[in-house]
């Protein structure tokens, strides 16, 4: 099914592309610039819906083109087979509210400037697999996927988990991780990930990704709060760090220049949890080629990359085991409850799982 929807897909993009790129001059001369006298005779109105008809149908085909891709790729997606398999590997974990997905999983949103954009600056992307393959060099990855999901987004690779119990997993899974990417927003599942990070994870080592708007954002920063001192006097122990005093994050003023992708900011923390909010928000030339904003883009996330790109390997002694209650459910099933966890970035091709 997948190899059949990707192969449909690439066929209908392509045609798609030459009907608008290629159709739409000939199609032009022949209605205004060199009619004949029947095509002379047609109303000028009638004739530039004609005109329309070429290019609008052959960004329609390229549209649906990519779609088909992106769901191809999808059943070809390979499924984390057991998440003991990650003890001694290096991988990022990445952490989302599932309401993220939805968004995450539509095309990243075009740049600035249409008169000069290209359908090729994002070609068969998903916003959160482009984001992510931006990590790919750091390791495997792994997020938390939504129960009863029939296919995994593209991007992390989802391995499953029973609904019950969850949590056990998830603290092993922040544990062993070289690099820990969560996107924050209000939830108990995503409040309880970070206030576990807190307690479990090195500072260096967590990312909080702003992929929510203002409000969302400052009702986290509030809840997160009182969650984590309840967990604190609840739970007791020696591990809870201080709370970290999280940074209000600047909205983007969306110029006609500016380009906002889907994380609006990163924050991360030095030794002491005093966090660093990082803006991430690209300023796009007009005139451009396929390649502008994704060099832009890595550009942007480089001061990222140079807090987080030289931290060490785990030691043997930080490496955890998994609990019994961590072993896989099967593939997704429609309105089967499960949890998942994702890898990027693999160090050994794993076998692909067609649907």
């Amino acid at each position: 099914m997948g190899a059949s929807l990707v192969f449909v897909g690439r066929i209908v993009l392509g045609t798609g592309f030459v009907l608008a790129a290629c159709c739409t001059t000939p199609v032009l001369r022949s209605l205004f610039l060199e009619p004949d006298p029947d095509v002379a005779r047609i109303h000028w109105a009638l004739r530039v819906l004609l005109a329309l008809v070429a290019p609008l149908t052959g960004w329609l085909l390229f549209a649906a083109g990519q779609r088909l891709v992106l769901r191809g790729k999808q059943h070809r997606t390979p499924v984390v087979e057991s998440f003991e398999h990650l003890r001694g590997q290096r991988y990022v974990l990445y952490l989302r509210p599932f309401a993220l997905d939805g968004r995450m999983s539509e095309p990243p949103p075009e740049a600035p400037g249409r008169g000069w954009s290209s359908p090729f600056e994002m070609p068969g992307h998903t916003a959160e697999d482009f984001l992510l393959r931006q990590f790919s060099s750091l390791g495997d990855v792994v997020a938390v996927g939504q129960p009863g999901e029939r296919l995994p987004p593209l991007g992390a690779r989802r391995g499953y988990l029973p609904l019950d119990g969850w949590q056990r997993p998830v603290s092993a899974l922040l544990q062993g991780a070289h690099i820990v990417l969560m996107s924050v927003a209000p939830g108990p599942g995503t409040e309880w990930e970070f206030t576990e990070a807190l307690r479990t994870v090195a500072p260096e080592r967590l990312v909080l990704m702003v992929a929510c708007d203002a409000g969302e954002y400052d009702t986290f920063r509030r809840e997160v709060a009182g969650l984590y001192d309840a967990r604190r006097r609840r739970e007791g122990g020696s591990t809870w760090a201080p709370f970290p005093d999280l940074p209000a994050c600047p909205w983007p003023s969306g110029g006609k220049r500016q380009y906002v992708p889907p994380v609006r900011a990163f924050v991360v923390f030095d030794r002491d949890w005093r966090p660093t909010l990082l803006p991430f928000a690209v300023s796009v030339p007009w005139m451009r080629h396929a390649w502008t904003v994704r060099r832009l883009i890595r550009a942007e996330m480089r001061p990222l990359w140079d807090w987080i790109g030289e931290l060490p390997e785990r030691g043997p002694g930080e490496l955890v085991s998994f609990p019994p209650s961590a072993a896989p459910a099967p593939a997704p099933v429609p309105r089967q409850p499960l949890l998942g966890s994702v890898h990027v970035h693999r160090q050994s091709p794993p076998r692909k799982r067609r649907r």
